[in-house]
């Protein structure tokens, strides 16, 4: 139960039922009291007009005339205030002295009120709310004027006192409609609260707000671009990700792009499709992947979500997977090489063709000397080490030598610098591998060679592989040039060259002692 009542509905109810109720009372007080001016106006007015009426007839003129007015005038008056069920008729000379009264012991006294000047002297009928001898009363009052003299006054008057009976008499039967209202308000205030707390999908505020601050961090947190767009293609939420990709001059703030149309950022044809899927297209100065999703509720389109991500980061991602694979292939490669020698020498031996099987032996191990000279070297990065070995192994399986010449006492370089650096020579070494894979040749080599300068380091990779066509020469290291066929290519040496730039490294073409293909890698020394 007290669960219960600090639930949004029990509030809403409570709150919404204590409005009417409110509104009800001002109703009833601003009802009562427009009942009793209306009542008091009706009553002063026909208090005047009888009044008047009384002023002018000629019996109560003449009577004045009289040794005892009042023995004409109180039969005159008495049986009209029956008839109007009036307090009061009092008809009084010109002092003040009363002709008439309903009590009539007070006939001969003075009249009480002293509001009959502006009667008497100004000769003014008018309506005042006076206290006289039977109380508060509204009075009418009017000059008895005989040859331009006002000779005496008239006085009709009602009670307050029944002003108040004929309020409670109208408040009573409104009060039946007023308890109408506020039983159906009250029925009206659960419905309210029951259908709102549908729409909040039966979630208390608290909840609400603790599903809003997570919201809000998740859309600061995710590094992918996200926005949301009402069904007048409209942003209604877009996050800080996308902020960034959008304006990175920052030439509007985060705010000013809610409402913005989303045709300003998209082509019309990419607003118009329900669901897209990895679209890479350019948007302001990167790359992106896009993807597209409608939003429903109930079946109902409210709107359309858009995602999307910078492609050099999905790309890195990438490289960095297919370097893991490759470090996770150095084992077995190496395994499966090594067996494959212990058979060629067993199978020596077992032909005692032991000359041969020695030669093949030292030739082996001359191959492992010159390489582990390298591995034994002082480079500094144990994935340059891992990822050449890779690509040693991947090439051996293959039938392709990976040669190593000239070979640095040391090789230091920055984070960065080594993040360039194997992403611009796991695709050159790649490329050679995949171009000699499926060539016919007695001999497929690829010649690996890593010089120091002054000032930097150059690799330099050659094969004796097909070589570049001259179609694509020019445009190699252009976005989507490739030697290859299929439609996700022309992107690992694009990369390459942006990574290298980045670091004040580059990579070029040129010409080598073997008749493929030959890149130069430039990385400079002293990074931080």
């Amino acid at each position: 139960m007290k669960n219960w009542l600090q639930s949004l509905t029990a509030k809403m109810i409570f709150l919404i039922s204590g409005l009417i109720l409110f509104i009800c009372g001002i109703f009833i007080y601003l009802l009562q009291e427009h009942i009793r001016a209306t009542t008091e106006e009706q009553m002063g007015m026909e208090a005047l007009h009888i009044a008047k009426t009384i002023a002018s007839m000629e019996e109560i003129i003449a009577a004045f005339g009289e040794e005892n007015p009042s023995d004409t005038i109180q039969p005159i008056v008495e049986p009209i205030r029956t008839d109007i069920n009036a307090a009061f008729i009092v008809v009084g000379n010109a002092e003040g002295i009363r002709y008439s009264h309903p009590i009539t012991n007070k006939i001969g006294s003075t009249m009480v009120g002293g509001d009959n000047d502006a009667v008497l002297i100004d000769r003014q009928a008018y309506v005042s709310k006076t206290t006289g001898s039977l109380g508060e009363s509204i009075r009418g009052k009017a000059p008895i004027i005989q040859n331009n003299q006002v000779i005496g006054v008239v006085s009709v008057g009602f009670l307050t006192d029944n002003i108040s009976i004929t309020i409670d008499r109208y408040m009573h039967h409104w009060i039946k409609y007023i308890i109408i209202i506020f039983l159906v308000g009250i029925f009206g205030a659960i419905t309210i609260s029951i259908y709102i707390r549908r729409l909040l999908f039966n979630m208390e505020p608290n909840q609400i707000a603790k599903l809003y601050q997570q919201n809000k961090v998740i859309l600061e947190t995710t590094e992918e671009g996200i926005i949301a767009v009402d069904p007048s293609h409209q942003i209604t939420t877009i996050n800080k990700s996308a902020y960034e990709i959008l304006d990175s001059t920052h030439h509007k703030s985060l705010p000013e792009w809610m409402g913005t149309k989303i045709e300003h950022i998209f082509t019309p044809k990419i607003v118009e499709e329900e669901v897209i899927h990895n679209l890479e297209l350019p948007l302001d100065t990167h790359i992106i992947i896009l993807n597209k999703a409608p939003l429903v509720d109930k079946k109902r389109k409210i709107g359309s979500l858009y995602t999307f991500r910078k492609k050099v980061d999905i790309q890195k991602i990438i490289d960095e997977l297919k370097q893991i694979k490759q470090y996770a292939n150095v084992q077995r490669a190496y395994t499966h090489e090594f067996a494959n020698k212990l058979h060629i020498i067993l199978g020596l031996l077992v032909h005692k063709h032991y000359k041969e099987a020695i030669e093949f032996i030292k030739e082996e191990q001359n191959i492992q000397l010159k390489n582990q000279a390298f591995l034994n070297s002082n480079i500094t990065s144990p994935l340059l080490l891992a990822l050449i070995q890779g690509k040693m192994a991947e090439a051996t399986e293959l039938g392709i030598k990976l040669e190593l010449q000239d070979i640095p006492s040391t090789i230091q370089l920055a984070k960065q610098q080594e993040n360039a650096l194997l992403t611009a020579l796991g695709n050159v070494l790649q490329n050679a591998i995949e171009a000699l894979k499926n060539v016919t040749l007695p001999d497929k080599r690829i010649q690996l060679s890593i010089n120091a300068y002054k000032n930097h380091y150059l690799f330099e990779i050659q094969d004796n592989g097909p070589g570049i066509d001259n179609d694509v020469y020019d445009q190699i290291f252009i976005k989507g040039a490739s030697t290859k066929e299929g439609m996700d290519r022309g992107h690992g040496l694009a990369i390459s060259k942006q990574a290298l730039q980045e670091i004040d490294g580059d990579i070029i073409l040129d010409t080598g002692d073997l008749p493929g293909a030959c890149f130069l890698i430039f990385i400079p020394k002293g990074g931080q």
